[in-house]
């Protein structure tokens, strides 16, 4: 019974180190605040991996709301709870450099205060408790999404699931029609999904333990989506004069935090930045990136420039009296044109991911170069999706496929105009077998 045991042990250790091994692990650091002034939160932390074979990880933050964990290179959501305080749940996708695996992560998080309901939401409201008494008995709820930070209205996308997993209602709203109802008639424990683009997912329940023919509102508070700097800079022996991040919408720098060789900030989802280095050694530097949503890092390691030296010695010195006049012949030069034919390329993705394989960035890396020598040769980037669960989410995974593949051309020196994108979602998706719908998880490249 003991080696049985031993046995039971040793196997879970090595299924463990597998697991480890295969997923090397990420230094996660970060700080938790309040949105408005800034003050540190103390609050509970949780790593929610979407690789069923991680485990949840749970923590607490320091009394000054800073946490440091270990995590798997991964993409996962932190989630952020404190008392008084709506839940933050920021999606990450770690992609982060050898050296060294360090992310830094400051997570803003908004009081949950009583905001002036909008009056549209009230007469609504109103307007509809005349009907109640001529119903059987039911459980009226009155749903509206707003921003956390100003109340304003927000078109989102509300999904119900009740407790025996079926879907009772999947609608969208918009700013013009921004409510809308349902009328439960059977006492249930629902999950709540809303979605709303630029926004943090927003996860929730709604218990129904009464039909009494009232009208309930439910409004969602809908924190905006977060996006991290992490901008690591080796350099060895090499005097950094200024860094600055520049927002080219605004033309305004962003204020970077530094933690050794890894400056951070905060940036905005979708926008440009402009990262200009300058040292004595090297000189000036720039590299433009695109904002995403979770962490967007950057490594730049720099060299300093190796200068032709020539010894002289006195042999190689000779001295004339007489001044003499040398012509030299202008020669005419011609660039040299680099012809590449760069062949359609299909790059494929895991069920419901957007998130870019290993293999598939070394063919986007050598794309990127490819593009780079050849200016004259654009490129069309096409998504597409199986035909499994809600056509309107496939086309909305389609796109962020074909914009993941976009965002990483650009942040390699790719002009967008020369970047066409679109998704397809799941209408040439097979459904006969799982084989045809993983050939249906892809994005296409056409070079033309």
């Amino acid at each position: 019974m003991k080696s049985c045991s031993i046995i039971l042990i040793l196997l879970t250790l090595l299924s463990t180190s597998a697991v480890c091994q295969e997923n090397q692990s990420v230094t996660l650091k970060g700080k938790i605040s309040d949105y408005k002034s800034k003050m540190p939160l103390a609050a509970q932390i949780k790593i929610i991996y979407t690789d069923s074979q991680l485990n949840t990880q749970e923590s607490n933050t320091k009394g000054d709301g800073s946490f440091e964990l270990k995590v798997f290179q991964k993409n996962f959501i932190l989630q952020a709870k404190a008392e008084g305080y709506i839940v933050s749940n920021v999606v990450m996708n770690l992609e982060a450099p050898a050296i060294p695996s360090i992310v830094e992560a400051q997570v803003p998080m908004i009081i949950d205060g009583k905001f002036k309901n909008n009056q549209f939401i009230v007469d609504f409201t109103q307007r509809n408790q005349s009907d109640n008494a001529s119903k059987e008995p039911f459980n009226r709820q009155v749903f509206q999404a707003i921003d956390a930070t100003d109340g304003s209205i927000i078109g989102a996308k509300f999904r119900l699931i009740g407790s025996n997993r079926n879907e009772i209602v999947n609608t969208e709203t918009s700013v013009e029609e921004s409510v809308f109802e349902h009328d439960f008639t059977k006492k249930d424990n629902l999950l709540l999904e809303v979605t709303a683009k630029g926004y943090q997912k927003f996860l929730g329940n709604i218990v129904i333990d009464n039909l009494d023919n009232n009208t309930n509102r439910y409004i969602v508070k809908l924190i905006k989506s977060v996006s991290f700097l992490n901008l690591i800079i080796i350099h060895n022996k090499i005097n950094l004069q200024s860094i600055d991040i520049i927002d080219n919408t605004t033309k305004k720098a962003i204020q970077l935090s530094e933690n050794g060789n890894v400056y951070f900030g905060m940036l905005d989802i979708n926008k440009k930045y402009t990262v200009k280095i300058n040292t004595t050694e090297t000189g000036g530097i720039i590299r433009e990136l695109v904002a995403t949503e979770g962490v967007n890092q950057l490594l730049i390691k720099l060299e300093p420039k190796v200068q032709n030296q020539v010894n002289f010695t006195d042999e190689n010195i000779s001295v004339s009296a007489q001044t003499k006049v040398v012509t030299i012949e202008k020669q005419a030069y011609t660039s040299e044109k680099k012809i590449i034919n760069l062949e359609n390329k299909t790059l494929f993705f895991d069920q419901s991911s957007y998130v870019l394989k290993p293999e598939a960035k070394q063919v986007l890396e050598e794309i990127s170069k490819q593009l780079l020598d050849s200016p004259n040769i654009n490129i069309e980037i096409t998504g597409y999706a199986d035909n499994v669960g809600d056509a309107r989410q496939n086309q909305y995974l389609s796109e962020f496929r074909a914009k993941v593949i976009s965002s990483f051309l650009f942040n390699k020196g790719i002009n967008d105009k020369r970047i066409k994108l679109k998704g397809d979602g799941g209408k040439q998706a097979e459904s006969d077998t799982e084989e045809a719908r993983q050939r249906n998880r892809r994005v296409e490249l056409r070079f033309y």
